[in-house]
């Protein structure tokens, strides 16, 4: 059932594809250039068109299958220009590295040379550039700061963390717990943030970063499922953003990946201390939704906080914000039959600010309307005495639409509403036609005196 799911399962497959994949996969050889992979297909029928490459659509399509081997993200790197036939020789060239006796004796650090011993066989000759790139695209390996020709395998390093001073005053914490925690995510953390690292402080299961006067200490415990953050310096909230904004898009990388993001207390117990009470991130945003300002530290004496200042004291009311803009902690209500959109979250900490909502024009919107009632009422009481009954009929239900017809357009351009939502608005108006139209015709046919027209 899974496999029927997968988004390739279905896909029209054009014959010269087949026809291409069929002749890479019976090449013998463990990779091409990207030219002869070209004129292979230029050969077979799909060539570069007026839509786009449709060359690099295959091989693209080809490697989501795994069939083959090709990066096209950076069209500078050796792997762009180079097409894997065999991913089981890049596999196999990868492992020869992380298996080898004197890279684990050094505890992961290898260097240029160490790579051409171990690559040295025929089927590597003139591909260690591409096989070096090939590891770091898989999180494998880092080169290390400030060291030429130098790389670590953060798997392979000590499981004992290195001897390191800490400020434990003024630190700033946040914490990742999982309900099931797939390995390899520090390990692929350390890769993506080695610019940044404190070298040597880094170790299997845990590392320093360094940035802007500030240190940060991001430690896993893999028994327990979770990732502990310590940041101290004078940009604690700059630099704790860059490592959860790297977190969450590893998080994102997994399907269905339960994560909680853990905030700590700010009360006047916890403030200080180097074990302050966690709350969850997301039952946070849940009591704001209902109107629950404030909630209560778990440590003796239960202290009351507000949820707010927690916020702001460790991700900052503003990333909350993003997140609700990506669809986080939105609640649906139903009025009047018509679905509409409402952020309780924002409107808590809108209102926490002290900031009414800016009005773009208008008039600001009360003076408005007054006037278009105003222009309505004289308009229809001029006209009145100018038209026929029936027109007048008609000009009566074109004002009575006319009000809230301009109130949905003030309220869509004001932002106060969703596009969804205006739609809805405009569709319920003119669903009155119908309605006033029925009355419209009882009013003109007088004759027609029965009970449901008195009605």
């Amino acid at each position: 059932y899974h496999i029927s799911q997968l988004p390739h399962i279905g896909t029209e497959f054009p014959k010269t594809w087949i026809k291409i994949r069929a002749i890479l996969e019976q090449d013998n050889r463990n990779y091409i250039s990207l030219d002869e992979y070209f004129n292979i297909c230029d050969q077979n029928g799909v060539t570069q068109g007026n839509s786009g490459d449709g060359r690099l659509t295959l091989s693209q399509f080809l490697h989501d299958l795994g069939v083959i081997l090709h990066f096209q993200d950076d069209k500078k790197s050796l792997l762009y220009k180079t097409i894997i036939l065999n991913p089981n020789w890049g596999t196999d060239a990868i492992y020869k590295v992380l298996d080898n006796n004197r890279v684990k004796t050094n505890l992961g650090k290898f260097t240029d040379g160490d790579v051409s011993k171990i690559w040295q066989d025929s089927q590597y000759n003139n591909m260690q550039g591409e096989l070096l790139e090939l590891m770091s695209k898989f999180k494998l390996c880092y080169p290390i700061n400030n060291s030429n020709n130098t790389y670590i395998a953060p798997q392979l390093l000590d499981s004992n963390p290195p001897q390191y001073a800490w400020n434990i005053s003024d630190n700033l914490f946040l914490r990742y717990e999982y309900d099931f925690m797939p390995k390899g995510i520090l390990t692929r953390f350390i890769v993506e943030m080695h610019h940044c690292i404190d070298e040597p402080k880094v170790w299997r299961s845990g590392v320093i970063l360094k940035r802007d006067h500030t240190f940060a200490e991001v430690i896993e415990t893999y028994h327990r499922r979770e990732i502990k953050i310590r940041l101290s310096g004078t940009n604690k909230r700059g630099l704790l953003e860059v490592i959860t904004d790297k977190l969450d898009e590893i998080h994102h990388s997994y399907e269905r990946l339960r994560v909680k993001k853990m905030i700590p207390c700010n009360c006047s117990v916890c403030k200080n201390s180097q074990n302050p009470y966690f709350y969850d991130l997301d039952k946070l945003r849940q009591r704001m939704a209902n109107n629950k300002p404030n909630v209560e530290c778990e440590q003796p004496p239960y202290n009351e906080v507000n949820i707010l200042s927690l916020i702001d004291d460790t991700i900052g009311r503003e990333k909350l914000l993003e997140k609700e803009h990506e669809g986080e902690a939105r609640i649906n209500y139903n009025i009047y039959g018509s679905r509409v959109e409402i952020n309780p979250v924002r409107g808590a900490m809108e209102e926490h600010q002290d900031k009414q909502i800016q009005v773009k024009s208008a008039w600001a919107n009360g003076s408005f309307y007054l006037f278009v009632f105003v222009v309505v009422v004289a308009g229809i009481g001029f006209l009145g005495n100018q038209l026929s009954f029936p027109v007048f009929c008609v000009l009566v239900i074109a004002g009575v639409l006319f009000v809230p017809i301009i109130g949905a357009l003030q309220l869509k351009q004001d932002e106060r509403v969703q596009d969804e939502t205006f739609l809805e608005l405009m569709k319920m108006a003119i669903a009155q036609l119908p309605l006033i139209g029925n009355m419209l015709g009882k009013v003109l046919n007088p004759s027609d005196n029965s009970q449901e027209a008195d009605k």
